[in-house]
């Protein structure tokens, strides 16, 4: 017996049953392509309106993501370059309160973390720069201040639009999903519609695409292990023995 897809299979496999039987039936004509018009025609119209929108969401999400990276990317370098400078100003101390003061941990704490979220941490640095109270970096503290700044700005802009874009791939992908278990509810009544019309099983999947289940194959018996062997002579077997517990007699 054919089955129609499961409810649970990926949207996109459903969306495609359900525009290959929409196809299949109008190409039948006559009841057949009138059944399958009042199953299918305004869930499937849409699901192709809120799948496109979808995809679209979802590359304008992908673009922006990228765009993050790239900044993200650009801040990481620049952080590291101040944080360098700071240092060499400093005369490349092993050990500087004052270097601690400002860099805390060290580069990674200031580059690592939510990209998103990397230009608020951007502005504590830039204010421990502009806070330190060590003479060698007075002349170039502001500037160092400003560089990070100006990268957190940019960091910022392109990290504003991320939640609203995120919000609407998860939203429209919600009602995608929706519409697709309502599609494929559809299409086991379409199922039902068709053998009401004396349809055999073999007809009605020349329609609707047929989605057999595949019986998970039966595991294979284990090979038969041979018997453990026997201490013969009535000994029995010495126990093992670790290598420095031996007591040397020589």
């Amino acid at each position: 017996m054919g089955q129609v897809i499961a409810r649970n299979a990926g949207t996109d496999r459903i969306i495609n049953d359900i525009s290959k039987t929409v196809t299949n039936g109008n190409a039948r004509g006559g009841e057949v392509q009138s059944l399958t018009a009042t199953r299918l025609s305004a869930i499937h119209a849409a699901l192709l309106t809120i799948d496109q929108q979808w995809k679209q969401a979802c590359a304008t999400g992908d673009v922006l993501h990228a765009t993050l990276m790239a900044r993200d990317g650009e801040s990481d370098l620049e952080i590291g370059a101040v944080i360098d400078e700071i240092w060499n100003a400093l005369g490349r101390p092993a050990q500087s309160a004052d270097y601690d003061l400002i860099v805390g941990s060290g580069k990674k704490a200031w580059t690592d973390g939510d990209p998103a979220k990397q230009h608020h941490t951007m502005g504590v640095l830039a204010a421990n720069i502009r806070n330190a109270n060590n003479a060698k970096l007075a002349e170039k503290k502001e500037a160092w201040a400003v560089r990070i700044e100006q990268k957190a700005a940019v960091q910022e802009q392109a990290a504003n639009p991320i939640d609203a874009s995120d919000a609407q791939v998860t939203t429209l992908g919600m009602q995608r999903r929706t519409l697709a278990e309502t599609g494929q509810m559809n299409l086991v009544r379409l199922k039902r519609d068709f053998k009401n019309l004396g349809m055999t099983e073999a007809q009605i999947h020349e329609i609707i695409p047929d989605n057999p289940t595949t019986s998970s194959a039966a595991a294979p018996n284990p090979a038969p292990q041979p018997p453990a062997p026997q201490p013969t002579n009535n000994t029995q077997p010495s126990p093992s023995i670790r290598p420095d517990s031996i007591t040397r007699t020589d």
